[in-house]
């Protein structure tokens, strides 16, 4: 088999188990259900498209420039090839990949998933170089989603971290202090 009919029958299968997966969800619960829905409904969009793109079959196209500057509309299509990496830079960029991830799951094993989502994501955008301010808005957008979606919305608590277990300290105060007064205004 081809690398693209591989990569079709991934996509596809990836697609079959998400939309069995949702099929599944509209028999749990509705508090149960709102994380499969929450996660499960964009991928499954996102795996559709790609299985369309892939079923297409039709590479990326870059318009070519011409004399006058860049590409313009009426110019010719040429197809861009990816150029293959060193296979050094390959195992580089995979090491540092896996230790992205590695970091991030010990940041959640020892801070909670509130804090080491937060922690991660701020030194991960740091050290893809972006300014402080993005980095301050997008992990405080981070924190915020978290806490309003699974601890006030929907009720899900994490267990708490590590550092928080040993150090006898909690902070189920903190959020839940945090949701009733995001809450209290709708309650009549």
């Amino acid at each position: 088999m081809s690398f693209r009919g591989l990569s079709i029958a991934f996509t596809g299968g990836l697609f079959l188990m998400m939309v069995w997966a949702l099929w599944e969800a509209f028999g749990w619960e509705l508090q149960a259900s709102l994380m499969a829905w929450l996660i499960g409904l964009p991928t499954a969009a996102l795996l559709a498209a790609q299985l369309a793109r892939e079923l297409a079959g039709r590479p990326e196209k870059a318009v070519a420039p011409d004399e006058d500057g860049p590409g313009l509309l009426d110019a010719s299509l040429v197809e861009r090839e990816a150029e293959p990496l060193d296979p050094a830079e390959e195992r580089r960029r995979t090491a540092r990949i896996i230790a992205w991830i590695l970091g991030f799951a010990a940041a959640i094993w020892l801070l909670g998933f509130q804090f080491g989502i937060g922690l991660a994501a701020l030194l991960y955008l740091k050290c893809a170089g972006e300014k402080w301010l993005a980095v301050i808005g997008i992990t405080v957008a981070v924190l915020a989603g978290v806490v309003l979606v699974f601890d006030c919305g929907m009720h899900i608590f994490f267990a708490e971290g590590k550092l928080f277990t040993w150090s006898g300290l909690s902070t189920s105060p903190l959020f839940n202090g945090f949701c009733y007064q995001v809450t209290s205004p709708f309650k009549g």
